[in-house]
């Protein structure tokens, strides 16, 4: 039968992940009659495990090379008993390599104890010729190494960004953290809920691609009549930022460039944040959101984001346009942002953004979040999210 359980949360740290409470509802309200859903910012896959729960095909996409294990994993299950000694043997050749592989950060040993570092760079060594990526059991070790390296390293473990609080320099001072022991405990965790190959005979499928600039998308995953997603908010999470130790210790074992990412992921502050966008566009969005104006005065790094920002949405809108068949459904969840003081409905924005694109929305509604907010700091204030809106689109 097809996986039920789901990743206990203290392990599914995705930062800003959609709840399965409201993945599940979405799936049920607005595609029960889906032929296959598409979520292409998926992130930890709430809403593809929802949907393939319903016998639904589903298709993900996700810049973030991390996405792809989670989506892996939960989508297809493994073999626990393959799964752990593969672990086994892993950490068998680990304890035996003559060479660590070096993990290329200046900052590492900021973050990691001598010894942990030395037992990752053993790890890393050890997994070539491994094949990790080639099998159900290998992404599995290959996530449960993943979720190990917050775990092992000196972070405060509370926070969902990797910061070395006053309270974590007491409580984890000279305590070794171990990625062999602790990557074996995480796999024998992650068999409590996926540690079954899924017997699922529908499509699924993930694509590691950037949904704003990859114009090839639609070619590589075909026609969906279904959109459910949660975009990325402006400037609420940093996504290379929550993820930098995994990205570092992880470049090499899995094929992506972490330069190569650390400005690409929407949202973003880093970079030239107005490298190609048009002055019509910047214009364009003046009139969409007045206020832009006074943040363009005020702060304009912080204008600069939102621009980057909505012209990435934009262009990704026109893409997973691309991938929709006639009278498609697209579900977008979103709440709003505050940025530099000047509060933004981000999802009045994306709404007008559809719309333009000749979506027609057909229901609405907003959920409550208050027991899940988001906190990011900016400009000495906090952009606290305390619901989202859930649009429905019909496309004209």
């Amino acid at each position: 039968s097809a996986l039920t359980m789901l990743l206990p949360t203290r392990l599914d740290r995705y930062p800003a992940k959609m709840v399965s409470r409201l993945a599940d509802e979405l799936v049920k309200r607005y595609a029960s009659d889906a032929s296959r859903i598409l979520d292409p910012f998926c992130g930890s896959c709430a809403v593809l495990v929802a949907a393939q729960r319903k016998g639904i095909s589903v298709s993900g996409i996700d810049l973030n090379p991390l996405a792809e294990l989670f989506a892996h994993v939960k989508l297809h299950g493994f073999s626990r008993h393959r799964a752990s000694q593969l672990a086994k043997n892993l950490v068998t050749k680990a304890g035996k390599v003559k060479k660590p592989l070096a993990v290329h950060w200046s900052t590492k040993r900021y973050w990691f104890t001598a010894t942990t570092l030395d037992k990752f760079e053993r790890l890393r060594a050890a997994s070539k010729g491994f094949g990790l990526a080639d099998s159900d059991e290998g992404m599995a070790v290959l996530l449960s190494w993943m979720l190990s390296i917050r775990i092992c390293s000196k972070a405060d473990q509370r926070s969902p960004k990797p910061f070395i609080s006053k309270q974590a320099k007491v409580s984890r001072k000279g305590k070794h953290f171990d990625p062999y022991t602790t990557l074996l405990r995480l796999l024998n965790e992650l068999s409590e809920s996926y540690g079954t190959p899924t017997n699922y005979q529908g499509s699924k499928q993930f694509l590691l691609a950037d949904v704003a600039s990859d114009s090839s998308i639609s070619r590589k995953i075909g026609k969906h009549s279904h959109v459910i997603t949660s975009p990325p908010y402006i400037n609420a999470q940093d996504y290379f930022r929550n993820f930098k130790l995994e990205f570092y210790l992880l470049e090499g074992v899995l094929p992506f460039s972490t330069l190569g990412l650390r400005d690409k992921f929407i949202g973003t502050e880093r970079g030239n944040l107005l490298s190609g966008i048009p002055k019509t566009t910047v214009n364009s969005h003046y009139k969409m959101l007045p206020p832009l104006r006074k943040l363009q005065r005020r702060k304009p790094r912080l204008a600069a984001v939102v621009h980057r920002y909505l012209h990435d949405m934009g262009c990704a809108f026109d893409i997973i346009k691309g991938c929709l068949q006639a009278n498609a459904r697209f579900v977008l969840v979103c709440g709003d942002n505050l940025i530099g003081g000047i509060r933004i409905c981000t999802w009045q924005l994306l709404r007008k953004m559809l719309e333009q694109r000749g979506f027609k929305l057909f229901d609405m509604f907003s959920d409550k979040i208050g027991d899940r907010m988001l906190a990011p700091k900016r400009c000495g204030h906090k952009g606290l999210i305390k619901e989202e809106v859930v649009c429905a689109f019909e496309m004209n």
